[in-house]
């Protein structure tokens, strides 16, 4: 015989394994883990996959929702969600918002065109829609990251990703495909300006792939983090053999592009002739370090002397194939980046699937990685088996930080969710992982369980 004592254990058990610590907070939606010295929990769930997120200047937490538009959050001094509403209605917006730093304007994309707002944050409103940008649409990556830089408040920054895996019109900056350009915004037409307008927008960095991550530290440098190529091979230069090196190569990568009003027009991210070294052990035909670079397939015009010679060096690499779709640096004295690593597909092991952090340090007018180009990270929010994450895990998108640093937003499409992370380890009450593994065992072994259980009985 079972007592119903011990029937109460077992449910009491599987009730904290899905109590939120926000009220009217959902359960996650996929079990999760968070670093020592934080806590974590779901702030929103059933959403219409969030991409995009930012937190205005009255700690109101905006969320770009692809199929639907913008909603708008208002948050208790938790960080937990008071009340939600519709802030634009918009189906065709899939993935760049971002706020004015003045707080009374904001931005949003379609794969095509960039618009701003009108926007009143006591309110959550918008109106008077505006459009900046045009003539983005293209084929392939279709994300337009926005980014209004805060030390140059007139001055938007635009990612437009690649046309295809390897797309050639990536080393013509003129193409107006895998580059980033930052618009004078007082310099855009009456009807907006098309993202190739030399008068109005100039090319911070091309030959970029897909860098759909955007952030600027707090010297006003702009930095981006990109995606590489799926795929990847060698021609081996010696035997002409072509050699697989997807699984470990080439690595995502952070560029360091300078500042939103002083950009140089020659800054080169190697794509579509150029990729960099994550694993140095499959391309066999000559000696290479992790960060150098290599051409997929060298010939007279592009070889790995030319590339070395010509593409900008990254200042951090990270695991190939993560797909890291935002950063933030941390708030004041916080000298460490945050990563959301959306996760892996064209690997044979799956990986990413979590956000990261890594150390850093200012140096030069710029954040720089305290341990050089391949500094180590370390998690932050992950999943509990990433292994397993090719049948299901949550993906992070987006990242905001609150104004203090000490909150912070990431948003996950594929879940249809928000996390909340709090530094602090009893933030919300000791739910650091939720939920803990010895609840997971619980929570799985319960069908076994329960038949034992009906035999006692």
């Amino acid at each position: 015989m079972v007592s119903s004592l011990a029937w109460s254990f077992v449910f009491l058990g599987l009730a904290s394994s899905v109590h939120a610590a926000c009220p009217g907070a959902p359960a996650p939606a996929y079990p999760y883990r968070v670093a020592a010295g934080w806590s974590a929990t779901p702030v929103l769930g059933n959403l219409s996959r969030p991409r995009g997120i930012v937190v205005d200047t009255k700690g109101n937490l905006l969320v770009l929702e692809r199929g639907k538009g913008i909603t708008g959050h208002k948050v208790d001094e938790n960080g937990c969600i008071k009340s939600s509403k519709i802030v634009v209605e918009d189906p065709n917006l899939n993935h760049g918002i971002d706020v004015h730093p003045s707080g009374k304007s904001i931005v949003a994309s379609t794969p095509d065109l960039a618009y701003q707002w009108d926007y009143d944050a006591d309110d959550l409103e918008a109106t008077d829609r505006r459009t900046l940008i045009t003539s983005m649409l293209g084929p392939g990556h279709n994300t337009r990251t926005l980014h209004i830089s805060r030390k140059s408040p007139d001055y938007l920054v635009v990612s437009v990703g690649s046309g295809s895996n390897i797309d050639e019109g990536a080393f013509q900056a003129v193409a107006g495909r895998a580059q980033i350009r930052s618009f004078d915004t007082r310099n855009l037409g009456a009807e907006g300006s098309t993202f190739t307008d030399g008068n109005a927008g100039k090319v911070l960095g091309f030959g970029m792939r897909n860098s759909v991550g955007i952030a600027e530290d707090r010297e006003g440098t702009i930095h981006s983090i990109d995606n590489s190529v799926d795929d990847a091979y060698r021609v081996n230069v010696v035997t002409g053999q072509v050699l697989d090196i997807h699984n470990d190569n080439p690595a995502e990568k952070v560029y360091a592009l300078g500042q939103a009003n002083n950009a140089n027009e020659s800054f080169f991210g190697g794509a579509p002739y150029c990729y960099t070294v994550y694993d140095p052990a499959p391309i066999t035909d000559l000696s290479l370090q992790p960060g150098d670079y290599f051409a997929l397939q060298p010939n007279s015009s592009f070889n790995d002397a030319w590339c070395s010679a010509n593409a900008a060096r990254p200042s951090l690499i990270l695991p190939p194939h993560t797909a890291p779709l935002d950063m933030k640096f941390g708030v004041k004295g916080d000298n460490n980046l945050y990563i959301g690593l959306h996760g892996s597909w064209n690997r044979e092991t799956t990986i990413g699937y979590k956000v990261i952090v890594v150390a850093g340090e200012y140096s030069g007018g710029k954040w720089v990685p305290s341990g050089g180009i391949t500094t180590g990270s370390s998690d932050l929010l992950t999943n509990q088996n990433e292994a397993n994450c090719g049948t299901g895990c949550f993906r992070p998108v987006g990242l905001a930080f609150d104004e203090d640093g000490e909150k912070l937003y990431v948003s996950s499409d594929t879940s249809g969710e928000v996390f909340l992370l709090k530094r602090g380890s009893g933030a919300f009450g000791g739910f650091k992982n939720h939920p803990p593994s010895s609840v997971m065992t619980v929570v799985v072994a319960l069908p076994a369980l329960m038949w034992a259980l009906s035999q006692a009985l």
